[in-house]
């Protein structure tokens, strides 16, 4: 298994545009972080990592993962190279594992990049480092979730079977329905249930998320004191996510598998 993951990783080399698009994965932080000093109330950590995770996460993450799963998962079609995988013989199976594993390992570092560079930035601006053990297992639980809520929208990228036109056109509006959930009443003032807030993996994260970050003071305080009502525990938000991982993934393994080669 661990070869077929090494072996997509190689892939790099033959694909400037999936370098760019991982190269910007690490540098957008960076810039998110430099952007939020400049805006009002900036000069606190938990909103300076939280200005990183929102647009950083869940409107560059999301997007690139699914992006990049079109060159993935169809690299040996366009080069006609997956009879030649299937008589070494190499399951399907194991093949999208390993693509999936591939952007497992993406999501993690982005998701950690994101974390540092906001430590950093945070430093050099003289701001308290707060609870960081505990940001940073959060950006690594973050890393995992965000691959969680990009394989649905990988799942109909697979399932259509198109060129990159479509995929980006599916991407963005699935990228786009998440991010203006999570800022509405409906996704995010909703009880764990068969609801938008809870079938949606970013207004869910969201709600997990937003319970490790301070209170603050005036119409800040009074939003999250509105918002307690609603937050999804670890477990529930882990537990949530693997099912829909686990769905994606049997879902794009089936359809692998009945790809005429």
């Amino acid at each position: 298994m661990h070869n077929l993951i090494l072996c997509e990783f190689r892939k790099f080399k033959r694909r400037p545009m999936f370098l760019l698009a991982t190269l910007a994965a690490f540098v957008f932080p960076a810039l998110t972080a430099l952007m939020y000093w400049k805006t009002p109330g900036g000069q606190d950590y938990d909103n300076l990592f939280s200005g990183v995770v929102d647009p950083g996460d869940y409107l560059l993450l999301l997007p690139v993962l699914a992006v990049l799963s079109t060159t993935l998962f169809f690299t040996e079609q366009d080069s006609d190279t997956l009879k030649n995988l299937m008589t070494i013989p190499v399951s399907k199976g194991k093949l999208v594992l390993a693509k999936i594993s591939v952007m497992a390992v993406i999501s993690v570092v982005y998701s950690v990049a994101g974390f540092l560079a906001s430590a950093v930035c945070a430093k050099l601006l003289g701001m308290a480092l707060i609870n960081m053990e505990q940001k940073f297992i959060i950006s690594l639980l973050l890393g995992l979730m965000m691959l969680a809520a990009a394989l649905p929208c990988v799942v109909l990228v697979v399932w259509f079977n198109k060129n990159n036109l479509i995929s980006i056109v599916i991407t963005l509006f699935y990228t786009i329905i998440n991010y203006v959930f999570h800022l509405t009443d409906l996704g995010m003032k909703s009880a764990v249930g068969f609801n938008i807030g809870t079938i949606l993996p970013i207004p869910l994260i969201q709600k997990w998320i937003f319970q490790f970050y301070r209170p603050g003071t005036g119409a800040s305080a009074v939003f999250y004191e509105s918002m307690r009502p609603y937050f999804v525990s670890t477990p529930v938000c882990i537990g949530i996510l693997a099912v829909l991982s686990g769905i994606s993934a049997a879902l794009m393994i089936r359809i692998y598998n009945r790809r005429e080669l």
